[in-house]
């Protein structure tokens, strides 16, 4: 098993995207640097989407440049993800441009392995976001851009049900071949159990063994989210999205509610022997400031029932 575990937190871009309370741009820049003090390595700063869709994640440009013009350096970071702490999600070409011109290196692009969910989120079919990345992927490799993908309904999907694994597998290959740096198997809407995400994630980390490093980003919407997690590192995965207090959810699929929780994760991890380098302390502060800016209680436990592993 693998000591080391690196975390992606989500909680500014997936974590508030389907929060009916829109957190001003200062509150979302004081979100991202509370994750930096508690050792977070790698954030989601935001997503370059249009703000009639999403109005959640309006005045992303502007979270990441005052970041910047607080010394928050945007195109480097912790070397353990190939030097790129921040992230950010973009849908299409236009999104792809605006993160660049506000100082991002690293993107993230997203799809669905479904047609439903993928024109219920997107507006098109998977084909036709496959060939919106080809060219966002050109562009990435000229201007030296490290970019990513998340692939939802990788373990189901709300629309469709079952979604086959050699139809992730194989957007998976797609991708892989465009110059992707990770593949993050995403579970849109938690209907993966533990067996299905070790076998999924085992013959993803045997495809792309020496190519892009295999994510998972898991919501714990039907209780299996850390038991899936579990099976996610049992299987060899290193690489994990969480959301500060559990929260989040995609607002074009139903009951897509919660991320699993960076401090419940961090707190079952600790007890495991597994590093993640995050102060358990501090993202516990940082999730009471949160559930203060929302106005309500949040979902994780550990920050509740006070913490056995630190």
């Amino acid at each position: 098993m693998h000591t080391h575990l690196v975390i992606t937190d989500v909680a500014p871009r997936d974590g508030l995207q389907n929060e009916p309370e829109l957190l001003p741009v200062e509150a979302r820049v004081a979100l991202v640097e509370r994750l930096v003090e508690a050792g977070v390595p790698r954030i989601e700063l935001g997503a370059f989407v249009n703000p009639r869709q999403v109005p959640q994640m309006a005045g992303t440009s502007e979270v990441a440049r005052a970041l910047a013009s607080r010394g928050h350096d945007l195109a480097h970071g912790d070397d353990r993800i190939r030097g790129r702490r921040f992230t950010a999600l973009v849908p299409n070409l236009r999104g792809y441009e605006l993160a660049a011109e506000a100082g991002l290196r690293h993107v993230r692009l997203v799809l669905a392995a479904s047609e439903s969910l993928n024109r219920a989120n997107f507006k098109r079919g998977v084909e036709e976001s496959l060939a919106d990345f080809a060219q966002i992927a050109a562009r990435a490799r000229a201007d030296g851009m490290g970019f990513g993908v998340a692939i939802g309904a990788a373990f189901g999907c709300p629309f469709e049900g079952h979604v086959p694994p050699e139809r992730v597998l194989g957007i998976a290959r797609r991708l892989a071949s465009l110059g992707a740096d990770e593949l993050v198997l995403a579970d849109t809407t938690g209907m993966g159990v533990p067996t299905q995400v070790a076998n999924l994630c085992r013959e993803a980390l045997r495809l792309f063994h020496d190519g892009p490093g295999v994510g998972i980003h898991l919501h714990n919407t039907r209780n299996t989210g850390y038991a899936n997690a579990l099976a996610a590192w049992q299987s060899g995965v290193t690489c994990f999205d969480t959301a500060l207090g559990g929260i989040g959810g995609c607002p074009f699929a139903p009951r897509a509610v919660g991320n699993i929780a960076t401090e419940d994760l961090v707190h079952m991890l600790n007890g495991m022997g597994v590093a993640t380098g995050i102060k358990l302390g501090e993202l516990i502060k940082a999730a009471t400031w949160l559930s203060g800016q929302l106005g309500k209680p949040l979902p994780a436990l550990v920050g509740k029932a006070e913490p056995v592993y630190v």
